[in-house]
C-alpha cells in the first residue's frame, strides 16, 4: 500500500512540473511588440563615425540560428541591448516550438559592411 502511495505521489508530482518557458504562451503579437521595441531602442542611438557601428544576431529560426541581424551604434546601452535580444530570441524559440513553426533552415549572413550614414548605422550590401 505505501509503495503504491509513493509511486502515485511521484507520478502526480512529475506531471505537475512544467518548464516555465513552455508554460508561458508567446503570441505573434508579443514577438512583434518585442521586435519593435528592439528596433526603437537601437534607433535612439546615433553615430558620428563608422567605428561606432556594429551588429548583433537576433531571433531564433525554427531550424536554429538567428533570424537576422540588427545594425546599431555602439553608443547604445550594450548591456540592455543584449538583455533585450536574449529575451526576444528566447520568446521566438518558445513561439516556434509552441506553434510547430518550420523554416527553410537557411542561415542569414551577417552584414558584409556597415557604416555611419547621416548619424545612423546602416548595413551596406
Amino acid at each position: 500500500m505505501s509503495f503504491s502511495f509513493v509511486f502515485l505521489f511521484f507520478i502526480v508530482s512529475a506531471a505537475s512540473c512544467q518548464n516555465t518557458d513552455e508554460a508561458q504562451n508567446v503570441s505573434l503579437q508579443d514577438l512583434e511588440q518585442q521586435l519593435e521595441a528592439l528596433q526603437a531602442f537601437v534607433d535612439q542611438s546615433n553615430c558620428t563615425q563608422n567605428s561606432q557601428c556594429s551588429y548583433i544576431a537576433y531571433g531564433t529560426k525554427a531550424c536554429g540560428g538567428p533570424k537576422g541581424y540588427l545594425v546599431f551604434s555602439t553608443n547604445v546601452d550594450m548591456d540592455q541591448l543584449k538583455v533585450m535580444v536574449a529575451k526576444y530570441s528566447k520568446a521566438e524559440a518558445t513561439y516556434n516550438k509552441q506553434n510547430g513553426i518550420i523554416s527553410d533552415c537557411s542561415i542569414p549572413a551577417p552584414p558584409q559592411s556597415i557604416k555611419c550614414s547621416d548619424g545612423k548605422c546602416i548595413a551596406v550590401d
